[in-house]
C-alpha cells in the first residue's frame, strides 16, 4: 500500500509541474480566415440596404482569357445580376448604366476602375492567395483581412456613395477565375471550360461586408484519342448555366424566394 501511495504522490507532483503550461497559448496553423464565413454576415442579419449601386462585372487578377471571352462572361454575369433584381420589391438600387451616368455627371468616369484597383492592391498582400485559392479561404475572409479597415477603400466608398445619391450599399460582381483547358481524362481527350464568380455587397458607410456568395460551373467534352480530331470545347454558355443559378442569391438581404 505504501508503494501505491508513493506512486500517487509522484503523479500529483508531476501534474502540478505541468499546470502552468496548460494556461499557455498554443500556436496553431489554422488561419484566422476560417472564422469568417460567406453568406449574410452576422451583424447584418436584420439589415436591408435602402439603395444599392450595382457595379459592372469586374475581372480578378488570375483570369487569363482573351478580351472577347472575358466580355462574354462578364456580359452574362451583368445580365444575371439585373435578372436577380427583377420582381424583388425589397432589392432597390441603380443598374450599372445608371451608376455610369451618375459618375459621368459628377465628372468621375474612372471611379469604378479606381475602386477595383484599390481592391486588387489591398488583396494582393495576404500570403494565402494562390492561383488555386485566388480568394484565400473565401471572399468574406479575404475582405475582412484586406479591406475591412483599409483607409483608401473607406474614402472611395464615401465619395462613391455621395455621387450615387447616397447609396448605402454597393454590389460588386467579380469574375474570379475561368479556364479553357485540354487534358487527358482516364485515356480520353478532355476539353473543359470552367467559370467561377463572386458577388460582394458592401456597406458604404462602415466599409463592412454585408453579404457575399460565390458559384462555379464546369463543362467537359470527351472523346477517344482516335476520334478527337473534331472534338470541340463546350460553349461558355454551358458552365455559365451551371454557375448563374438562383442559388447564387441565397441569403441576399431582402430577397424574396419566388416560385
Amino acid at each position: 500500500m505504501s508503494s501505491l501511495r508513493n506512486i500517487r504522490a509522484a503523479l500529483l507532483v508531476a501534474l502540478a509541474g505541468l499546470a502552468p503550461f496548460a494556461l499557455m497559448p498554443v500556436a496553431s496553423c489554422v488561419p484566422l480566415y476560417q472564422k469568417t464565413s460567406d453568406g449574410l454576415q452576422q451583424e447584418f442579419t436584420s439589415h436591408i440596404p435602402a439603395r444599392t449601386a450595382v457595379l459592372p462585372c469586374q475581372t480578378w487578377r488570375y483570369v487569363e482569357l482573351t478580351p472577347a471571352d472575358r466580355k462574354i462572361l462578364c456580359d452574362r454575369m451583368d445580365e444575371s445580376v439585373m435578372d436577380g433584381f427583377r420582381a424583388q420589391p425589397y432589392m432597390r438600387g441603380f443598374s450599372p448604366k445608371v451608376v455610369d451616368k451618375l459618375l459621368d455627371q459628377a465628372k468621375w468616369p474612372t471611379a469604378v476602375s479606381e475602386g477595383f484597383g484599390i481592391i486588387l492592391e489591398a488583396t494582393s498582400k495576404p500570403r494565402c492567395i494562390t492561383r488555386d485559392k485566388p480568394m484565400c479561404a473565401g471572399p468574406a475572409a479575404l475582405y475582412a483581412e484586406s479591406l475591412g479597415a483599409n483607409a483608401a477603400w473607406q474614402m472611395w466608398l464615401a465619395r462613391f456613395s455621395d455621387v450615387q445619391k447616397h447609396a448605402d450599399a454597393v454590389l460588386i460582381p467579380i469574375l474570379v477565375s475561368a479556364t479553357d483547358d485540354r487534358g487527358n481524362d482516364r485515356g480520353l481527350i478532355a476539353l473543359s471550360r470552367s467559370v467561377h464568380f463572386s458577388m460582394w455587397l458592401v456597406d458604404t458607410t462602415t466599409g463592412k461586408l454585408i453579404w457575399t456568395r460565390s458559384k462555379s460551373g464546369i463543362e467537359t467534352a470527351r472523346a477517344l484519342p482516335e476520334r478527337s480530331a473534331n472534338l470541340k470545347a463546350p460553349e461558355w454558355s454551358e458552365p455559365l448555366k451551371r454557375a448563374l443559378t438562383q442559388d447564387f442569391w441565397r441569403d441576399y438581404p431582402g430577397r424574396l424566394v419566388l416560385d
